[in-house]
């Protein structure tokens, strides 16, 4: 894969980062009877506007570089890029299962309250088809059968992504000459498949019930989106005039920040409205001259660097944090431990366990 560096997105990592942090420190806060913000609808999507923003970003980037590499080289290497995938991916992830599964749960400081507005245990009957749904990365069909759970549920994400890594490469492969259409296409299959499993004749459908589950957390259309923006930008399309515009990038922007104010709760067609305003948004801060350094800086490129780490510790950083903030009697806090937490605890994750695997990646590249 070509490596190019693209302005502005990193620091745009640790935005939607810091988005779903922050709609999770009142969940949590909820969930302890603490003081909340939970009943205000806009900390009850703001986390979802992050997962938008990170899978459009997530997208835009990979297919940026897999089309770079295609015109570079006249292929794709398949091989390099799932084992790259696999080493910045699962080493983390499977660290996060492992502990929210078999660590976690048996440490009496880390129990939740004993009646949860949310969150359950990973323990009971439950039990193993759980793991095994988590341990095969498909999270989203967990949390639907199963509800949440404590610590991992969050991971919900990565099956969206895993499906995306999985299948992306190949879309842009085999469906070159009509990659526009291929990438409309899945977004109109994903909307008329979940819109047949909810009508009364899913039933002819066998296991119905677990598709349904699959798709209702796994929202490849916004990953579809993110490689339309990039595709746009890549054949240097007469729509990016357009896109480049200051009404459209400022209208996007504008449009983005009220409507969360306005929503009540996230839809699937939400998260289509939000995929193209930050898809706009996210074209304009990687390739507009007017905008290239709009959000370069040191610090928040490096926190977008660690923004996976700070995606996945967040949960168990928070719940410490709002636990010490109690004992002080202090709710005031939480926001600063939870915070300066995340990010102490992902900087180390990044350094001693993180960075083992992905200097093996730069080594399979050399």
């Amino acid at each position: 894969m070509i490596r190019i560096k693209i302005p502005n997105l990193d620091t745009l990592r640790f935005i939607a980062a810091s988005l779903v942090i922050l709609q999770h420190i009142e969940l949590y806060k909820f969930s302890f009877y603490s003081e909340s913000l939970w009943h205000i609808p806009f900390f009850r999507i703001i986390g979802c506007l992050g997962v938008a923003m990170f899978f459009v970003l997530s997208s835009f980037l990979i297919t940026t570089l897999l089309l770079n590499e295609q015109k570079s080289t006249g292929t794709i290497s398949l091989k390099n890029f799932y084992g790259r995938r696999i080493l910045r991916i699962w080493p983390l992830y499977y660290l996060i299962i492992f502990l929210g599964f078999f660590v976690l749960p048996n440490i009496e400081f880390f129990q939740m309250p004993e009646v949860q507005h949310r969150f359950g245990e990973a323990n009971g009957n439950t039990f193993l088809p759980n793991f095994m749904l988590y341990f095969f990365g498909i999270s989203s069909m967990a949390r639907t059968l199963f509800g949440d759970i404590a610590f991992v549920s969050h991971t919900w994400t990565l099956a969206t992504e895993q499906l995306f890594y999985l299948l992306w490469p190949l879309v842009l492969i085999y469906c070159r000459k009509r990659l526009l259409v291929a990438m409309l296409l899945i977004i109109l299959l994903y909307h008329a498949t979940s819109y047949f499993l909810v009508t009364k004749y899913a039933y002819v459908i066998p296991y119905n019930r677990y598709i349904f589950s699959f798709l209702s957390g796994v929202y490849i259309q916004c990953m579809a989106f993110g490689g339309i923006f990039a595709l746009v930008l890549n054949r240097k399309m007469k729509l990016l005039n357009i896109l480049h515009h200051p009404i459209t990038f400022y209208t996007s922007l504008i449009a983005s920040v009220l409507l969360s104010f306005v929503i009540k709760s996230f839809t699937i067609y939400h998260y289509d409205l939000y995929s193209v305003l930050f898809g706009i948004i996210i074209l304009n801060l990687a390739s507009n001259p007017k905008y290239s350094n709009v959000l370069e800086n040191k610090a928040t490129n490096y926190f977008g660097t660690i923004s996976y780490g700070m995606y996945m510790y967040h949960p168990i950083i928070i719940f410490i944090a709002i636990k010490v903030a109690l004992s002080f009697g202090s709710t005031s806090i939480i926001y600063i431990l939870s915070f300066i937490g995340t990010v102490f605890i992902s900087h180390l994750s990044f350094k001693y366990f993180e960075g083992y695997f992905l200097r093996l990646r730069v080594s399979r590249n050399n």
